[in-house]
């Protein structure tokens, strides 16, 4: 719908008044302000609000109008258009609904794991313990008394350690609140070596570390990042070869690629997506795990504008990427 305000009658009010008649009292205000200080300034005028029909029912439209000058500057037409968006905005705000009820729901997805990994933990150490107290109250037995109490603990070990994961990613989740800064990553991967030194010094592995940035994201996030793709390295090594790891990092367009590669037992490649979900493992009877190392890693990864994937060939070793802003990038 076109619409047209002349500027030489507008001291009347009328033309104004009769363009501002049909739109919603709540904006009209607002609307006639916009429109008088594009007419006073000569400028350019875009507004959504709301209008009300004859028949009572209420939309939504877009309106843009632009000011023509005389020779001396002065408005003496101001010309535009009318969109009807009504659909549009219902399906922005049914849009919106949606997300903030899935934001509720994980939420609450959230908490719940948080809640029921910290009040699994006690029950299980009685478990454990009690075994142990039964076993030293019987005595020595031997036989399959010792192997049952052997798979009591193996069970509760095992649990202990998904727990501990779920306790992670639940945090990664919940990092979503708190600001992104900066993070130098030879600080995140010193605190990662430190953590997994000794596993390091036990299969007598060799750590290649080139230049690594300062990026947008989380030092202490980071670290598990690290922490996780190196656990794996040394995790999944060849039995007769000591493990080799490469770690270095290079520009790609607006990101900084990091890339953590290993010589080990690898994967094959149709594998390379589905490694990242939640409880996804490969090799489950032969490696101990809980399949959440790597989704932690990709839910930090993403979390800060990033990506990560792997290469990897049967025999050949493993190569995870993960990519990050620069720390001076704008945030987008």
């Amino acid at each position: 719908m076109l619409f047209s305000i002349d500027p030489d009658v507008a001291a009347s009010g009328a033309p104004l008044e009769l363009f501002l008649a049909a739109i919603h009292v709540d904006e009209r205000e607002r609307v006639s302000a916009r429109i008088q200080n594009a007419l006073d300034a000569g400028g350019d005028f875009a507004e959504e609000y709301r209008v009300v029909q004859r028949d009572g029912s209420v939309r939504w439209v877009h309106a843009r109008g632009r000011c023509h000058l005389d020779e001396a500057g002065a408005t003496v037409r101001f010309p535009g258009v009318v969109f009807d968006i009504t659909e549009r905005r219902r399906a922005e705000e049914e849009l919106r609904k949606s997300n903030e009820e899935l934001k509720r729901v994980n939420r609450e997805l959230e908490e719940f794991a948080f809640v029921a990994s910290h009040d699994l933990q006690e029950p299980l150490r009685m478990v454990n313990i009690y075994t142990q107290l039964i076993l030293k109250v019987l005595g020595p037995q031997g036989g399959p008394l010792d192997q049952y109490a052997a798979f009591v603990q193996q069970g509760v070990t095992r649990m202990e350690a998904l727990i501990r994961d779920l306790l992670s990613f639940s945090r990664t989740v919940q990092a979503d609140e708190l600001p992104v800064g900066s993070a130098d990553l030879s600080v995140s991967l010193s605190q990662a070596l430190s953590v997994l030194k000794t596993r390091i010094q036990e299969n007598g592995a060799i750590i290649r570390i080139g230049f690594l940035p300062t990026v947008r994201g989380d030092e202490a996030q980071l670290v598990h990042v690290f922490q996780n793709l190196l656990s794996n390295a040394l995790k999944y090594r060849k039995s007769d070869v000591a493990p080799d790891i490469q770690i270095s990092a290079k520009m790609d367009g607006r990101h900084w690629i990091i890339s953590v590669a290993d010589n080990g037992i690898g994967f094959e490649p149709q594998y390379a997506e589905r490694i990242f979900g939640l409880f996804k493992r490969l090799h489950k009877d032969d490696y101990p795990g809980t399949g959440l190392g790597l989704a932690i890693c990709k839910r930090i990864v993403e979390r800060y504008g990033g990506r990560i994937w792997a290469d990897a060939r049967p025999g050949d070793g493993a190569t995870f990427h993960f990519s990050l802003l620069p720390k001076e990038a704008e945030w987008q």
